[in-house]
């Protein structure tokens, strides 16, 4: 019997320049595909809903199956799915017909990213997670700024997307075959407890999900429409709004890098307050600036920064409060896949009408994003509140509290959490 290799981290940063590559390709590859499909704005945006809903389904099927114990094997399934419908994208050309793979890209990227973020709490219970978490997602947009140069060299060599989803599906592969070589963490909940177990309600799961819905509505109505924005208002250069989607990706994976290093020095709750003001902030400018190239190319890199931090953080400031399941992941990158889908539909359709609709219809996101945070704090400060007034029981619904609020990790390291 062969023996696996003990658990490490370095696969799971893989499998996200992955998912980050696949989940990213609609945005710079959306002006061929509408043109290749003959359909308006408006229609080719659907592409964006059929991603969102694979996305959704994935993970709402995926996240009880890590808690059974399907550890990289789902993850390496969902990886080896993702290289599979990237290379039927370059062979079809409809938007009905494109809708097909670019729904199971999401539904398999779905089950990766439940996977990642789940194991990656599970690997790192004892040391806290929320480094690697921040270093997970660095990788995601690693994986999402190669793409726009990508598609552009393959639209030049290849007149087509062949060139892309190759490159997408070999390495996504490979990853696969590596991560079937190590051995999985195990499950906060062991595989085969007691199906009747207390778990985190759903209502503190829902409160929280109510932010990942606004903030990836964000994150995907800004990446995925900049390109055809930047189209919209003519800005001027060469490639330029190619090279202005790979600035954003570049400026978003240089926000994730500074969040690893100041995870250590700055409270997930502070950290989250201050991007998701700093993003209201850049985009009530670009909103005002009204198409201006030079506030475009200021504002653009600036706000790549400002997003890039909070969803790793929102993860692991939830995570210091209640148990970090198969399931809770679950019901956070559903509401992703439901917010990722809203938003940039609702752009799609404005953008028919208006070039300058994307940033004003971002920034009300954004600042509902902002707003909600206040609810998700005083939600989760009830629940560690609750065994200071003798309610303990009622606080481990989700089967235990996390390292954090236990004190199995260092003054330190909590200090680096809280």
């Amino acid at each position: 019997m062969t023996t696996k290799r003990s658990t490490a981290g370095w696969p799971y940063l893989a499998a996200f320049i992955a998912l980050g590559m696949s989940l990213s390709l609609l945005g710079p590859a959306l002006t061929f595909l509408r043109g290749r499909a003959h359909a308006s704005t408006g229609e080719i945006g659907v592409l964006f809903i059929a991603q969102s809903l694979g996305y959704l389904v994935g993970s709402l099927a995926s996240g009880r199956l890590y808690d059974r114990g399907i550890g990289h094997r789902g993850v390496a399934a969902g990886l080896l799915g993702i290289a599979a419908a990237s290379l039927v994208i370059p062979h079809v050309s409809s938007v009905v017909m494109l809708a097909i793979p670019v729904a199971f890209v999401g539904l398999f990227g779905a089950c990766v990213d439940v996977g990642g973020n789940t194991l990656v709490v599970w690997h790192s219970r004892r040391t806290g997670s929320i480094r690697l978490l921040n270093g997970l997602h660095l990788f995601f947009g690693i994986g999402a700024l190669l793409v726009p140069g990508l598609v552009n060299r393959s639209l030049v060599w290849s007149s087509g997307l062949t060139l892309v989803t190759t490159v997408m599906a070999v390495y996504a592969a490979l990853v696969a075959v590596v991560l079937l070589v190590h051995q999985s963490p195990k499950p906060s909940t062991p595989a085969g407890s007691d199906p009747n177990a207390p778990q985190t309600p759903t209502r503190i799961l829902a409160v929280i999900g109510v932010f990942f819905f606004l903030y990836v509505g964000v994150e995907i109505g800004f990446s995925g429409w900049i390109t055809t924005y930047a189209e919209g208002i003519h800005l001027p250069g060469t490639n330029a709004p190619t090279w202005l989607n790979t600035v954003f990706w570049l400026s978003f994976t240089l926000g994730r890098l500074l969040a690893v290093v100041l995870a250590k020095h700055v409270r997930s709750g502070l950290m989250l307050a201050a991007s998701s003001g700093l993003t209201v902030g850049l985009l009530l400018v670009m909103a005002i600036a009204n198409g201006s190239p030079a506030m475009v190319w200021v504002t653009t890199p600036l706000i790549g920064i400002a997003v890039a931090p909070q969803f790793a953080t929102m993860i692991a400031y939830a995570e210091e409060r209640i148990t970090l399941s198969g399931r809770a992941t679950s019901w956070f990158v559903s509401a992703s896949g439901i917010g990722g889908l809203a938003l940039p539909f609702l752009i799609g359709q404005l953008l028919d009408g208006s070039t300058g609709a994307m940033p004003m219809t971002v920034l009300v996101a954004a600042g509902a994003a902002m707003a909600w945070l206040l609810v998700v704090r005083a939600t989760l400060n009830g629940v560690v509140s609750e065994p200071e007034a003798g309610s303990v029981g009622s606080v481990e619904e989700g089967g235990r509290l996390s390292a954090a609020v236990h004190g199995d990790v260092g003054p330190g390291d909590v200090a680096g959490h809280r």
